[in-house]
């Protein structure tokens, strides 16, 4: 298969994978049982356990359906562009927590989100997520430093 785009980006490092809790203190006993440990993060939405190196995560946010793999990248922009040029739609949060394609709905303000792209700056990290040509999505991370 010809590449659409000179760089070739490759997905090498799973960074973490989020999986749905809808009942998130259950998913996280379920996870502290089967890991033998406790979250080593976690909110009112969102639990996450580090295991060498990636994390295995829980949302209790309708994002997804099934787990949602995140692949790090060194660099988030040029990896979107990369996987937009070749065919992937970019996600957005909206407000029931849900993602959806970019432009198909209006995005959650003050998500540290980029509008455009669907990229989301968080401490220590750029976050996007993308649907592929065959309808499945998939995450990409970049780690930046904590400001």
């Amino acid at each position: 298969m010809e590449n659409k785009n000179e760089t070739e980006i490759r997905l090498t490092t799973i960074a973490s994978i989020v999986y749905p809790a809808r009942n998130l203190n259950q998913g996280i006993d379920t996870w502290a049982s089967l890991l033998g440990k406790d979250p080593t993060w976690q909110n009112e939405d969102f639990a996450s356990f580090n295991i060498e190196n990636m994390d295995i995560s829980l949302s209790r946010l309708p994002w997804v359906d099934y787990p949602l793999i995140f692949w790090k990248v060194e660099d988030i922009e040029k990896a979107h562009s990369y996987f937009i040029t070749n065919g992937a739609k970019a996600m957005v949060e909206i407000a029931d927590g849900s993602l959806v394609e970019i432009g198909k709905g209006k995005a959650v303000e003050g998500n540290n989100h980029n509008p455009d792209t669907g990229v989301v700056d968080m401490p220590g990290a750029r976050l996007a997520v993308l649907k592929a040509a065959d309808g499945n999505l998939f995450a990409l991370t970049q780690e930046v430093p904590f400001d």
